[in-house]
């Protein structure tokens, strides 16, 4: 009986043996197959980029700053013109003036005003010509456009604003001639003009005298109202004048 005892004791052993063996072997098997990092960078959750990539991940180029429209006219473009003094009214149309009833300007394909939008005739030839050209239209931009920018900023331009409304600038040339100019002096960068202004319902003329100075920023001649006011006076002679026909 004691024989019997120690070889079933003997079987019982080994059996445990192997059981406890196979789970040693479970257990490695387990451990070896669980992941234990990467030398690689794990990749980012999607979700955090959901907005767009990292700012700081690339430089970011200054952006130009955006051209700012009715602060200041556009740079005219040169234009080539006959630059000699004009004994007679060179070449042109007549083209109603923007706001006014019957109020026309000469306007040339060669002197300009190459741009007319928004009530703002401008970008004359730097000519005797193109000043001749541009003086009653500058003036009108200014007075019944109440385009600022048609003369040079000074304390003089800013008083010589109109205090009525616009529409009362404009009944005020209603049916008014531009009859003819005559150039006083002129150069490359200034010019007097005097233009002669025919009003039919009163039977009479006048004439304002501008000064016109080239401004190289605009690329354009604009009004020097510094006095203030252009000045008028009536005309009883207009021999001196050459008129547009």
């Amino acid at each position: 009986m004691a024989r019997k005892e120690q070889q079933g004791g003997g079987k019982s052993w080994i059996f445990w043996g192997v059981g406890l063996l196979i789970v040693v072997v479970v257990v490695i098997v387990g451990l070896l197959t669980i992941p234990t990092g990467s030398n690689e960078a794990e990749e980012p959750d999607e979700g955090l980029n959901a907005e767009g990539p990292d700012p700081s991940a690339q430089p970011v180029e200054p952006e130009e700053p955006a051209e700012t429209d009715g602060e200041a006219p556009s740079r005219c473009e040169d234009m080539d013109a006959d630059d000699s003094f004009p004994t007679e009214a060179p070449e042109f149309t007549w083209e109603d003036f923007e706001g006014t009833n019957g109020l026309a300007l000469p306007v040339s394909e060669e002197h300009g005003p190459a741009v007319q939008e928004d009530g703002f005739w401008r970008c004359f030839s730097q000519t005797p010509a193109g000043a001749a050209f541009a003086a009653p239209s500058l003036f009108l931009d200014f007075v019944v456009s109440r385009e600022y920018h048609a003369a040079v900023d000074n304390p003089g331009a800013r008083q010589a604003l109109p205090d009525d409304p616009p529409e009362t600038s404009a009944e005020n040339f209603d049916d008014v001639l531009v009859r003819g100019f005559r150039i006083v002096d002129s150069s490359d960068a200034d010019a007097t003009v005097r233009v002669w202004f025919g009003y039919p319902e009163l039977s009479a003329d006048g004439a304002y005298d501008f000064t016109l100075i080239w401004d190289e920023e605009a690329n354009d001649w604009r009004l020097d109202l510094s006095p203030g006011e252009a000045p008028f006076s009536d005309l009883t002679n207009t021999s001196d004048f050459t008129e547009w026909r």
